[in-house]
């Protein structure tokens, strides 16, 4: 009786700690997903999350760098700032959204 019981016994499961300092970045992580901790390790593990992760947000950071580009069109057109500093940060900005663009996989 006692080796049936054995066989139908689940292995033990497998347990993961964030190594320390990163627990609550593992959270944010976690909470981001929507998912519950096991899903998001699964995934991330065994595939797409991080990717997707990963693109949403250089998706956000591309939105914001937009939204700047749209603020400093509003100064340059209201004309209370500097020209130059005004096309330095266009420049930049520029910059910027050509590397997010790359790192999404994507042309500019």
């Amino acid at each position: 009786m006692p080796d049936q019981r054995a066989q139908n016994r689940r292995p033990a499961p497998i347990s993961y700690r964030p190594p320390q300092g990163r627990t609550e970045e593992l959270h944010a992580f976690v909470a981001a997903s929507g998912l519950s901790t096991n899903a998001f390790i699964t995934a991330c593990i065994f595939g797409r999350l991080g990717r997707r992760i990963k693109a949403e947000l250089l998706s956000e950071i591309l939105d914001r760098t937009a939204q700047i580009a749209d603020l400093l069109h509003e100064l340059s057109i209201a004309g209370t700032a500097d020209a130059k500093a005004l096309e330095a940060a266009q420049d930049e900005l520029s910059t910027l959204r050509a590397a997010l663009f790359a790192l999404m996989g994507r042309r500019p």
